[in-house]
This record gives C-alpha cells, structure tokens and sequence, in this order.
C-alpha cells in the first residue's frame, strides 16, 4: 500500500465553516469542503504527517496530489521513516527535487571528515555532521582537556581533566552514539608536512581547520597539505564582536590565492595572538555556519555554500554576513 506525506511546501490554513486556504508555488485558494473530508484532513494533518493511501478515498487524495498539498513517499524516505534520519530526509526531498532518487544520506556514510584542532569549533560542529549520516572522523590535536575551555567544549566532562582531548572525544562520542568510526592523531602539527602524512594515512573526504593555534601557520600547514592532496578544506575562528567561517578552498585556484594572501601576512607579522574571552553562544554561530557549508558542499549542492572559495564575517552584534576575501 502507497504512504503519504504532507508536503512541507504548501501552506494550509484551517477556517471555521470549513473552509482551507491552500498557498504553494503553483496556486492559492481558498476553497470550502464538506465536514467530512474537513476533518479528515484536520485530523491527518494533526495525527498522521505520514498516512497510508487508505486514509483518503481516491478522488480525495487525487485533489491532495494535485494541489501539492500531499506526496507520495519515496522508496528512500520509506526506508528512514522511524529512524533518526526521518526527518532529515523529509527536509533533503521538500528542498532538492533529486533528494527521492539520490539516497544522500548513505552516500554520506562512506565520507571521512579530518578535524585539525579537537575544540570549541570541533566539539560544536560535531553533532550536526553525525545527525546527516557521517559516521568516520578523525581527530588531529596534542592537548589536554581543561576545565576552562568548558564554556564552549561541551563534549568534555569533569572526569575528562587533564586527559588527552582526541582520547576523550572518542570515548565520549562513541557513549552517546553507535557506529562511529574514530581515529584519533595525537599530535602537535609544526609543519605541513606532518600533516599531509595524516592526511595521506587517513585519506578524508574533507578537512576542517578547527584549530587556533599557531595563527595562519596551521592555516598554511592545512591549506598546502589540502592542496597537495586535492582535499576540499573549511576555516573558521571566533572573535569577540565578529567571528569568519571560510573559506570553504576546493580547486588549485581558491588554494593558490588564500596561500598567496597568508604567506604575504606572515612575511610582515612576527606574532599573532588569539583572542582569550570566548562566548559559547558566538562560538556555536560560526560553528553552524560551518557544517552547514561543509554538509551542502558534500551533498554537492555548492550553490548553497556561503564560503565557497569566500572568507565571510559574521558581525555578532548586528548579526549580518559580510563577504570579506574572494580566492
């Protein structure tokens, strides 16, 4: 028997005597039914977000079909309704027209993302990645875990102080989900070549630069050893009024240029410092923008990616995106 879903695109709007008003890109109207079909469809749309064809008679669910006000489930959506990608499948299939052919979440099951820095950016940016289908990380960091990191590293636990971060980060992770496969590289990155013999261990489909230190050397160290390999990479810091995430490098050129603007600045600087106050809140915002971009560009839509080959600033307090470096 065929199942149902409302479709998330259309507006449906409940009036008293029966009447419906129905908004989506095709039309708008507002129509009056009979007190049956009325409340039949009151009560799916409160019940049954997804139903089977037996709910409706046939002349009813071919007015709902044709109106766009429901759809038939994919083979791939019926495969996740009950489990925990339910919804994000929903989600892929109301946005992108090839999300009921293209089973996106599987073919994120065989993606492996490579976190250079184990931190606030990291430990935030996790959930989101694991929540699409990613199971395989690995983790690059020398540190220890510290109490006062703990207002944006919300992965950690008291028990976890003074532990290796990369060794507690698997332990955890692996508590509060099944299935993940976790490599961890305990090491401090002093070059770039240190860390394209990770990368070349480790084979990822993506790099995140969620590292602070040292400032534009682990930039360079990723960028060059990215570049080298022909790995897509993401940036991201967080300041105190304005933070950046990108940009998102993923050709020889996007590389070339933001190498070309790092090794200008570091030719000219001796030292740069990162900020010491941090705000768990401004943190998670670059953070979000962050898998967001990571996850659309694994998807392969990169029309959705903000920092595509961009650096954007994130204004915290007028909460507006600037574009700031093109590569």
């Amino acid at each position: 028997m065929a199942k149902y879903i409302f479709n998330d695109n259309t507006k449906l709007l409940f009036i008293k005597d029966n009447y419906i008003l129905v908004e989506n890109k095709k039309n708008a109207f507002k129509k009056k039914f009979d007190s049956s079909f009325y409340e039949k469809l009151l009560d799916a749309c409160r019940k049954h977000y997804i139903f089977n064809s037996s709910f409706f008679s046939k002349n009813e669910l071919n007015f709902l079909e044709k109106n766009l006000i429901v759809k038939k489930v994919s083979p791939i959506l019926d495969k996740y309704i009950g489990t925990k990608y339910e919804k994000f499948q929903i989600y892929l299939e109301n946005i992108f027209s090839d999300a009921n052919k293209i089973d996106y979440i599987k073919n994120n099951e065989t993606k492996k993302i490579l976190f250079v820095g184990a931190g606030g950016i990291c430990t935030a940016m996790i959930d989101y990645l694991i929540s699409v289908g990613i199971t395989q990380f690995g983790f690059v960091d020398f540190d220890i875990v510290d109490i006062t990191n703990f207002n944006r590293q919300f992965k950690y636990k008291e028990n976890d102080i003074g532990h290796s971060k990369i060794t507690q980060l698997k332990e955890n992770l692996n508590t509060q989900y099944k299935n993940l496969i976790i490599v961890p590289y305990e090491k401090k990155i002093s070059s770039t070549l240190e860390l394209k013999e990770i990368i070349e261990d480790y084979n990822p489909s993506f790099v995140i630069c969620s590292a602070d230190t040292p400032i534009l050397l682990i930039q360079k160290y990723v960028a060059e050893a990215c570049s080298v390999n022909n790995i897509p990479c993401i940036f991201g810091g967080v300041g105190q009024r304005s933070g950046s995430f990108g940009p998102l490098l993923y050709n020889k050129k996007g590389f070339c240029r933001y190498l070309k603007e790092i090794n200008k600045i570091l030719n000219n600087v001796v030292n740069i410092f990162p900020c010491k106050g941090s705000f768990s809140i401004t943190n998670s915002l670059i953070s979000n923008y962050m898998a967001s971009d990571v996850i659309f560009y694994l998807l392969n839509k990169k029309e959705k990616v903000k920092s595509l080959n961009k650096k954007c600033e994130l204004d915290f307090d007028r909460n507006e995106i600037y574009e700031k470096e093109k590569y």
